[in-house]
């Protein structure tokens, strides 16, 4: 059974996929996607997200350096 869905012509994978590919958990994905900061779809309960938005925002937010309290 394959995870993949088709969407206005976007792939989209389920969360926990997302989650084995990323290293991501599952729940820190429903996170991003509830909250906007990634391209998700939710379907029959279930988290289904762009891949290309989900290592889209893990590349940004591995630039950021946390910067030191003074």
């Amino acid at each position: 059974m394959s995870t993949d869905i088709i969407i206005d012509e976007g792939k989209y994978i389920s969360s926990k996929r997302a989650s084995e590919m990323t290293g991501y958990a599952q729940d820190y994905i429903g996170q991003l996607s509830r909250g906007a900061l990634i391209d998700a779809r939710r379907i029959g309960g279930l988290w289904y997200v762009s891949m290309d938005s989900l290592l889209a925002y893990k590349n940004k937010s591995e630039e950021v350096k946390p910067k030191v309290p003074v």
